[in-house]
């Protein structure tokens, strides 16, 4: 399934870049989160299937980026562009898998409140991800 290839692209960069990797629902960021910096992963969802004869499979894909630090400290600036860049390589990442035909739509924007009760700063990140389905 090419979700699990999606899935597995982000897991490895998001640790690359020295994150804790989770994926699951969004009602459940708050409970499973317990090491920062965390990327979260819910789960992509599939948008449109297309191809006459080669299948590409799009998916949505929405990530949350934290870092310990509240987002009202006069640091929050700095660890938001930090989130950003590391969104981006995340977003560069899945582009260079040679199963993903394109990537499109990145959007970036920070969060106004703390996600978990640990108090961080957080980004979403969304874009979609075009698969090459392979049987």
């Amino acid at each position: 399934m090419e979700r699990e290839s999606l899935t597995a692209v982000l897991k490895r960069a998001a640790e690359d870049l020295g994150y804790v990797f989770y994926i699951g629902s969004e009602s459940l960021l708050a409970a499973k989160v317990t090491v920062l910096p965390a990327v979260w992963l819910t789960v992509p969802v599939l948008k449109r299937v297309s191809g006459r004869r080669e299948r590409r499979d799009t998916y949505a894909v929405r990530l949350r980026l934290m870092m310990a630090g509240v987002p009202d400290d006069a640091g929050s600036r700095e660890v938001w562009r930090i989130l950003e860049d590391d969104a981006a390589a995340l977003y560069g990442a899945v582009r260079a898998c040679e199963r993903v035909r394109s990537v499109r739509g990145l959007k970036v924007s920070p969060e106004t409140k703390p996600l978990t009760p640990r108090g961080e700063t957080a980004v979403a990140a969304e874009f979609e991800a075009e698969m090459f389905y392979c049987d």
